[in-house]
């Protein structure tokens, strides 16, 4: 056949059929691999220069996955001590070049792999990168890891990252994923004066919550500080626009012209001790033929305060017009009356109740009769709380019982008293259990009283599942 002769079809079809054995013989050639000893600089054929590339992302992964391995073994013998470090921390600093989070991080992935062996196999072999399989083994389990192997392929891993994000352990790459669990990293580059002043506002921070505390508890207690409150403490400390969904519940913070998705709890802490802002009601959400007015970017229909109540947002501003009649405005209200906060706030020398803790700026006063149930302003049922054990008792992490006139008792989840060795199995089991009573629409006093039941059995179930279904047959 001649160069410029047509090809036909049958001939060019099987060229094409052989097309992948030509290139697995090209690549098994003795020319083809040497890119593996020559320098790169000199290879002139970008399929040898992708072809290394491949080879050294798979060599990195296996090399990830031992050294995973290696200092999980350094940990369980103690090697830094042996070789006159002060941690384990430093060790791996000196001696592999790695970081603290770093290092945490090598050590975290390494045993969730002795449990995940389909992962494991992956990363051994390059199959998955180690940027995957660093977020896979957040989520996956013995059960699951399948599923999110065959999801994560093709992928990248910033993709699979927002993904995870928003996943909880057990869950599979088809569940609805939950916007609220995602953490932000936040990052600043400043001068050293600005950096002293940040360290010593940590420091005071630190000492009025009594001690060390998280990187989100920090920041969380720093910002309220910083955007302060009215002043009177007669007024809710709590300034933030929480706004609800009345058609699917979801509650977020305005903030920054954007829409923060946030747990419920958020909700219910506001609900607790809150200013109800006046804004136009009515008809304000819906044109006059009584359909629902437009959907926001969060998919939300209008704005609802943390009461559930609807109010004016940015678009509603056409809405209200003469086609909806004269809108009424509600006057501000709080939700406890300045004259009982203050009273509850001096009562309680104007500190949080919980044992040990010295927070005294903005605080908030819980119900300790749920507000969602009912539950109203008696001075005797409310306790003032800082924002970190506020939020910790509306996630179901801490409770607070009693009367102001007997003394308010603290206790962990798992119903030890505060401050003393819990057991973080049966807090984990009692925190999973009252999440699952508050999705089957369970009062949260209900829902504590059979989770409080089954925590105080001789012998409590170890499967979540079989904890639920325990304390399921409670009678309440």
């Amino acid at each position: 056949m001649g160069m410029n002769a047509p090809l036909h079809f049958d001939s060019y079809a099987k060229l094409i059929g052989r097309a992948p054995s030509l290139v697995a013989r090209e690549e098994t050639a003795p020319g083809y691999r040497a890119s593996r000893d020559a320098s790169p600089e000199a290879i002139g054929d970008w399929r040898r220069v992708h072809a290394r590339v491949v080879e050294l992302g798979a060599e990195r992964a296996g090399h990830e996955r031992e050294l995973c391995r290696w200092l999980l073994a350094a940990e369980r013998l103690g090697v830094h001590t042996r070789a006159g470090y002060a941690s384990l921390r430093e060790y791996a600093d000196r001696v592999v070049g790695l970081n603290g989070r770093q290092t945490e991080e090598r050590l975290r992935v390494g045993r969730a792999l002795a449990g995940l062996p389909r992962l494991d196999a992956a990363l051994a072999t390059g199959g998955l990168s180690w940027s995957v399989i660093r977020e896979l083994s957040r989520v996956a389990t013995a059960e699951t890891e399948e599923a999110w192997h065959v999801w994560a392929k093709g992928r990248r891993s910033r993709e699979i990252e927002r993904a995870v994000a928003s996943r909880r352990p057990g869950d599979v790459p088809d569940d609805r994923g939950d916007p609220t669990l995602v953490r932000h990293r936040l990052r600043f580059e400043v001068r050293a004066e600005t950096m002293a002043l940040f360290r010593d506002a940590q420091a005071a921070v630190r000492a009025q919550l009594g001690g060390e505390v998280d990187d989100d508890t920090l920041l969380y207690e720093m910002a309220r500080r910083a955007l302060g409150g009215p002043g009177d403490e007669g007024r809710a400390s709590y300034q933030v626009a929480v706004t609800r969904c009345e058609d699917c519940g979801r509650t977020s913070i305005d903030a920054g012209g954007k829409s923060h998705p946030v747990d419920e709890a958020v909700a219910e802490m506001a609900s607790c001790d809150g200013q109800h802002i006046g804004a136009a009601m009515g008809r304000s959400l819906h044109d006059h033929e009584g359909t629902p007015g437009p959907l926001d970017d969060e998919g939300m229909r209008g704005p609802r305060d943390h009461e559930g109540a609807p109010g004016v947002g940015p678009h509603d501003r056409d809405a209200v017009g003469p086609h909806v009649g004269a809108p009424k405005r509600a006057r501000a209200t709080q939700t406890i009356a300045p004259a009982v906060r203050r009273e509850v706030l001096r009562r309680d020398r104007r500190r949080c109740v919980v044992a040990g803790c010295d927070n005294h700026v903005f605080l908030d006063v819980h119900h300790l009769d749920p507000r969602a149930e009912g539950g109203g302003h008696d001075p005797e049922r409310l306790a003032a709380l800082c924002g970190s054990h506020h939020r910790s008792v509306h996630l179901g992490h801490l409770r607070v019982e009693g009367t102001a006139s007997e003394g308010f008792s603290v206790f962990h989840g798992d119903g030890t008293p505060y401050g003393q060795a819990l057991s973080p199995p049966r807090l984990e089991l009692a925190s999973l259990a009252l999440g699952a009573f508050r999705h089957m629409g369970f009062k949260a006093s209900q829902a504590q009283r059979r989770v409080d039941a089954v925590l105080a059995m001789g012998a409590v179930p170890a499967d979540p599942r079989a904890f639920i279904r325990a304390a399921l047959r409670v009678t309440c």
